[in-house]
């Protein structure tokens, strides 16, 4: 198994913060989900060096985990059962591991089209502000100290 961070700023080389949130809101089927799909969580945990965080999804606010610096990356694992489709256009990042389609995959990509946006996102505020950086002074040629002649 590769175990992995992703770059998300490309100048200062610093890591991708990615958490997997695990639903808790029906304790039962938390603990079945784990049972079935621990070792497949723990693939997409090692991938990406990522925090695996236990939440109920009801309390869990998307723009706190971005704005609070919490993750660069994150996925909401949910047991919905079969009949639920695996994730949906508007909630890309929320996966339902009991649809019986390869969420694994599908959870990898999401992570890396997460981490991806980040890193335009950075790109492009970093690009703009460089624009107004300081000059570099450069040392001076001379020593100031006088030699003999």
């Amino acid at each position: 198994m590769i175990q992995a961070q992703a770059l998300v700023d490309y100048e200062k080389f610093h890591c991708a913060k990615v958490a997997v949130f695990i639903d808790t809101s029906n304790t039962r089927r938390t603990a079945d989900m784990i049972d079935t799909h621990g070792p497949a969580i723990q693939r997409i945990a090692e991938r990406f060096a990522a925090r695996v965080l236990l939440v109920d999804q009801q309390k869990l606010q998307p723009e706190v985990i971005i704005d609070e610096g919490i993750a660069d990356a994150w996925l909401l694992l949910v047991a919905d059962g079969h009949n639920r489709a695996m994730t949906t256009k508007k909630n890309p990042q929320r996966i339902n591991v009991d649809s019986g389609s390869d969420w694994e995959r599908h959870a990898f990509i999401e992570v890396l089209r997460q981490i991806k946006e980040s890193t335009r996102i950075i790109e492009d505020v970093s690009g703009y502000y460089r624009r107004f950086s300081l000059p570099i002074e450069k040392a001076p040629l001379l020593s100031s100290h006088p030699g003999p002649n």
